[in-house]
């Protein structure tokens, strides 16, 4: 039968489901009052999003049908944030409504999450998570089959809710069962199998694990048991819900902060550590990696040079290896290895990786947009390209006979690693950290400031993060500015441009300059590179007199978030403590105008 959703779920439609979004994230309240009459993720509203899940019949881009019908099963988890327990508990009483049963897996990962779909057989999933963001805010990540449910997917949910075309079913409800202790259970034996041998004949002494205070700590027997009882567990102190310190492990003045962390880098050990969900991870290894220009704290695109190296010196040859073992034909191997040895880079990496892989490595590179969920669309599609190529009936018939795992990682430390069983790649930080470190031995690195001193090397700038006065400021702000990049830098020889979602990078050989927006919040970001110290300083002047002119336009008068980039007013090399002031009269920003001709 038709429905018409609650006012609070119409009024916040475009809020909620928002088009050019990976993932729903929006304001759940103050600590105190959650879910007050200003907040836009409330219970309602996470209710009316399991109905949506559950009872639409998505369309996607390859004209699939995308749906869950009565009595098909999802797993639900959250973090262990103050919001995430009644959101999900909302969630699986819309997902039921509809005749969809949940497994409530309680307090867990993102990776978690998405392994138990397959382990306990359902068809679906839902994570309840805020990430890395502040505790006044809570999202959900979901998904049906290998399909996540963003952008367009969120477009046809905002669609059911403007225009009242939801069919609500008005039948059976589906049973919510509680499955904490066997979701658990399933994914450390999973773990376990494949990794606890291996790590018991290997000194782990020098492994620490920063859970931060999140979902993580979850996870703490399950190192101990694979790592052994010399492995490090720090963070488990840190109350991440107290409004003051994130799980964010790209940020090194939260690092800084977990209590004996930097007694460990003193020790030389290497140090993990996940944001709240545990999808997302970094690497930090030396005693100054957290100082402010300091080397040793790694994210995605160092990372990068790492997976990169082993996937075309180590995995594609073993694929070819056991293609021909397997007799397939040169031609389709030849195809298949074509396919595997594309090294995709974020839009966001600095182009040291670009120019490692194609100079160094020899091998292809393709920029991706950005999207957690959309990268895994292209590593599944990929991998049953090969697999159909190589003769198999499925991804997990290609894995069996190959033992194939293609690993891929964002900017933002989504590492994607396609499953060891059925090939689905997924963001799963926790296993990460058992296979990085396998990664590193089978490359030979014990230690990583010898590997990166070897990289090319760039003057980059982190990526800038500084909030708008409303998402439609957001929005002026950067289709003026990507207008005006695209007229200074079309057609202009030495220039090459990539657009993805809202932002726009432009590169040259020596360096590159990123604008655009979040997809998630009213923020506006961007990035500079160079060459030199001053190349960079002339990129990033260049972006701010554009950034400060178009802010002006719309009236926008936020300054520039210095606590969020703290490097303005505490690194002397940029020279630039006053970013708000920069402008076309800038001497720097003449110097690069000059500089592009």
């Amino acid at each position: 039968m038709s429905f018409e959703f609650p006012k609070k779920v119409k009024d916040n439609n475009n809020k909620l489901f928002k088009k050019t979004s990976y993932d729903i994230r929006a304001y759940v309240g103050e600590p105190g009052r959650f879910f007050g009459d200003d907040a836009i993720l409330t219970p309602e509203t996470a209710e009316a999003t399991g109905m949506l899940m559950a009872g639409l019949n998505f369309k996607a881009e390859n004209g699939d049908n995308v749906a869950l019908k009565p009595g098909d099963t999802i797993v639900i988890g959250y973090d262990n944030g103050p919001t995430s327990k009644a959101l999900a508990e909302a969630f699986a009483k819309g997902v039921a409504s509809q005749g969809v049963n949940v497994y409530d897996i309680g307090v867990s990962s993102s990776g978690q999450v998405y392994q138990n779909q397959e382990q306990l057989e359902t068809k679906g999933h839902c994570q309840i998570t805020r990430s890395h963001v502040e505790v006044t805010t809570n999202g959900a990540k979901f998904g049906i089959g290998t399909q996540g449910i963003h952008t367009y997917l969120l477009g046809q949910m905002n669609d059911a809710v403007a225009n009242n075309t939801f069919n609500y079913r008005d039948g059976s409800k589906g049973k919510i069962t509680d499955k904490a202790a066997e979701g658990k259970t399933v994914y450390f034996a999973k773990m376990k199998k494949i990794y606890k041998d291996y790590f018991s004949k290997r000194d782990n002494s020098m492994v620490a694990v920063n859970v931060f205070g999140g979902t993580g700590l979850q996870y703490i027997d399950l190192f101990k048991d694979i790592f052994g009882a010399d492995v490090t567990i720090l963070g488990d102190s840190v109350n991440v819900n107290a409004g003051d310190l994130l799980a964010d492990p790209t940020r090194k003045e939260m690092l800084e902060r977990v209590p004996s962390l930097q007694d460990v880098l003193d020790k030389g050990m290497r140090v993990h550590s996940f944001d709240l969900d545990a999808d997302r991870g970094s690497i930090t290894e030396g005693k100054d990696a957290l100082t402010l220009n300091g080397e040793g704290h790694y994210l995605g695109d160092g990372l990068a040079f790492i997976l990169a190296g082993h996937k075309l010196t180590i995995a594609v040859p073993a694929l070819k290896k056991k293609l021909e073992e397997m007799q397939v034909a040169k031609d389709k191997i030849d195809e298949i290895i074509k396919i595997a040895s594309v090294i995709y880079v974020d839009p966001r990496y600095t182009s040291s990786v670009k120019s490692y892989v194609e100079k160094e490595l020899k091998g292809k590179t393709e920029f991706h947009r950005k999207g957690h969920s959309l990268w895994k669309e292209t590593i599944t599609a990929n991998m049953k390209k090969m697999a159909a190529l190589a003769g198999c009936a499925s991804i997990k018939e290609f894995v069996a006979k190959t033992s194939y795992r293609d690993i891929q990682i964002e900017a933002s430390l989504h590492l994607f690693a396609t499953d060891t069983k059925d090939g689905i790649p997924r963001d799963d930080a926790v296993e990460n950290i058992f296979l990085l470190e396998k990664l590193l031995d089978e490359m030979g690195i014990k230690t990583l400031k010898p590997f990166f001193d070897k990289m090319p090397k760039r003057f980059i700038t982190k990526e800038i993060r500084t909030t708008s006065v409303s998402n439609e400021a957001k929005d002026a702000i950067t289709a003026s500015i990507l207008d005006k990049l695209r007229s200074t830098f079309s057609n202009k020889a030495g220039f090459s441009i990539v657009e993805f979602d809202g932002q726009i990078r432009v590169d040259w050989a020596t360096g590159f300059l990123m604008y655009g927006m979040s997809n998630t919040s009213p923020k506006l970001t961007f990035m500079a590179e160079g060459e030199t110290v001053k190349e960079r300083n002339m990129v990033l002047a260049y972006i701010m007199a554009l950034h400060n002119e178009a802010k002006k336009q719309e009236n926008d008068d936020l300054p520039m978030d210095v606590s969020e980039n703290p490097f303005y007013i505490k690194d002397a090399s940029y020279e630039m403590d006053k970013p708000d002031l920069v402008d076309f009269n800038d001497e720097r920003v003449k110097e690069f105008i000059k500089f592009i001709g």
